[in-house]
């Protein structure tokens, strides 16, 4: 399953469309720029918002360069992304050494000094130019922090003298990233911490899935409801769920059935749990014995700050699993300053715990013995989940969308 790159249908998202619009004309009003920051969790569709925008932009005739930090740093590397022709220029120089005099040492400078000298002086400056750089996050691993600070900060402030944006998109860390290399005070409307699909826009999806790929006949009524149940607006796992959907339908000309149903939702829980324990891979096995307790027994919905995480860990470098939960997105941050947990199907620790904590922890909580259901936990009226197979099933839950 490919997730790195457009969606296939894509829906929903409007107000952060609108937001990215009266970005684009303030710009080019302007005759600046700055920095749009997307963040979330994994899953949460981030790159295929990133498309879509680029998309709206182009609709606009804005030119659109896909980037990595490489380039941002690197004037050849920018040159060469923005489809321009670049020629290092050589200079002579004398070498002093302390035992002989060498002549005619020769040494490559660049035409231009500066990757934001190549977006400055690159022609057609009246056009609006899109900068797309996903995974955002790693940007703070570039060995030259100095040249990124230079350019990221004059496309932040407007500086380069024509219309310019850079569209971020990474993990929940990104804003940290960004922090590093001296990028403060967003621009109102230009940080967004993305969460779950509306409910109108999931459902949509899911119709789409099922009616155009799978060329489902009748009412599909049904199945969007059950899937849906299993999804909570969350991208990623929309994908997990459709994709085998349409294809057990177009096996099944277009006819659903019982049987078809239970098979989707099997793979789509395999799917979404193979996502998320790629996430945990390299967490020792006490630290995922303790996540997977705490995300137990956390009610859905419930933003919890970085005390209650540490608490429940209760291992060694406290500081660094967090820092690192909060990296692989296993945690994100909200728009509070607090944070919330994704969930995947199966307990996050695959079986390393006692067999018996899912039952014991339901037992605490007060949920119902039978399990059936969506049903409400009595600890918190609030708190939702439902359980099959001997797993606690919770969705991904954000304080933003």
């Amino acid at each position: 399953m490919d997730d790195r790159g457009p969606a296939r249908y894509f829906h929903g998202r409007v107000e952060i469309r609108a937001r990215f619009a009266r970005l684009r004309a303030l710009a080019r009003e302007q005759c600046g720029g700055t920095i749009f920051l997307i963040q979330g969790a994994p899953g949460a569709g981030k790159t295929a918002l990133l498309y879509k925008l680029a998309e709206d932009a182009k609709g606009e005739k804005w030119a659109i360069a896909n980037i990595s930090s490489v380039t941002l740093r690197d004037p050849a590397a920018m040159a060469d992304e923005l489809g321009l022709s670049y020629t290092p220029l050589t200079q002579k120089h004398w070498g002093i050494d302390l035992k002989v005099i060498t002549a005619g040492k020769t040494r490559k400078i660049h035409g231009v000094s500066t990757a934001s000298q190549v977006l400055s002086e690159a022609p057609g400056g009246e056009r609006g130019l899109l900068l797309m750089l996903d995974e955002a996050q790693t940007i703070a691993i570039e060995a030259d922090k100095s040249a990124l600070t230079h350019i990221l900060t004059r496309i932040h402030n407007g500086k380069l003298d024509r219309p310019v944006i850079l569209l971020a998109g990474g993990l929940g860390t990104t804003e940290a990233a960004l922090g590093k290399l001296g990028i403060s005070r967003f621009r109102s409307g230009c940080r967004v911490n993305l969460g779950r699909l509306s409910t109108e826009a999931e459902r949509t999806v899911i119709r789409d899935w099922l009616v155009t790929d799978g060329k489902a006949t009748g009412n599909v009524t049904p199945w969007i409801n059950a899937i849906a149940r299993e999804t909570d607006g969350w991208p990623q796992h929309i994908v997990s769920f459709t994709q085998p959907a349409a294809r057990v339908l177009q096996l099944n000309h277009g006819t659903m059935t019982a049987a078809g149903l239970a098979y989707v939702l099997r793979q789509g829980r395999e799917r979404k749990d193979e996502y998320y324990q790629g996430r945990v891979v390299e967490f020792d096995r006490p630290a995922r014995v303790s996540l997977s307790a705490l995300l137990r027994a956390l009610p859905r919905k419930a933003a919890f700050d970085r005390q209650d995480v540490l608490e429940a860990l209760k291992s060694g470098a406290l500081g660094a699993t967090f820092d690192h939960l909060l990296h692989k997105g296993v945690i994100a941050k909200t728009g509070d300053g607090r944070y919330w947990a994704v969930r995947c199907a199966r307990p996050i620790h695959a079986g390393l715990a006692d067999p018996d904590a899912p039952a014991r922890a339901s037992a605490t909580l007060g949920r119902p013995a039978d399990g059936q259901g969506r049903g409400s936990w009595a600890a918190n009226p609030h708190a939702e989940s439902y359980r099959s197979g001997g797993h606690v099933y919770g969705p991904p839950w954000s304080a933003t969308s």
